[in-house]
């Protein structure tokens, strides 16, 4: 049972992170060409792996004290991308500042997703916890 949590939420990140592929694909028609980088989808992937990794990790920690787990998961994914940032800009990998606005908002909306996930994974703790306190009390 426990492995098909982790598979449903595998299988909607994969299915979200194509998402973002297709709308950086299709905006290459209509957004212009400095605030796209051909190594977009490097970046996604970047990002996919990281949302994936802080998900399991909570996901296993979730007896633990969730909210300061949460909150360290979600201040080390968001140095992680911003040091990220910064060497792609020092080693001249990318020479347009313009980038960063397209690779801000590939992060916010998956800082969104993820979120709204790990509030799921949260609620089905909590929802776990009365379930087992209902059985403990029934069982009395």
């Amino acid at each position: 049972m426990k492995q098909s949590h982790l598979l449903f939420y595998f299988s909607k990140l994969s299915i979200f992170a194509m998402c973002i592929c297709f709308v950086t694909l299709f905006a290459r028609f209509f957004v212009p060409v400095e605030f796209l980088s051909e190594n977009l989808p490097y970046y996604i992937v970047m990002f996919y792996v990281f949302t994936a990794f802080s998900y399991v990790f909570l996901y296993r920690n979730r007896k633990t004290n969730f909210v300061p787990t949460f909150m360290i998961t979600k201040i080390l994914k968001f140095i992680v991308y911003l040091f990220a940032l910064v060497i792609v800009f020092l080693l001249d990998i990318e020479t347009n500042v313009k980038f960063a606005v397209s690779y801000c908002i590939i992060f916010f909306l998956f800082l969104i997703f993820d979120t709204i996930t790990i509030n799921q994974l949260s609620r089905r703790q909590v929802e776990e916890e009365k379930q087992l306190k209902n059985k403990e009390q029934n069982e009395e």
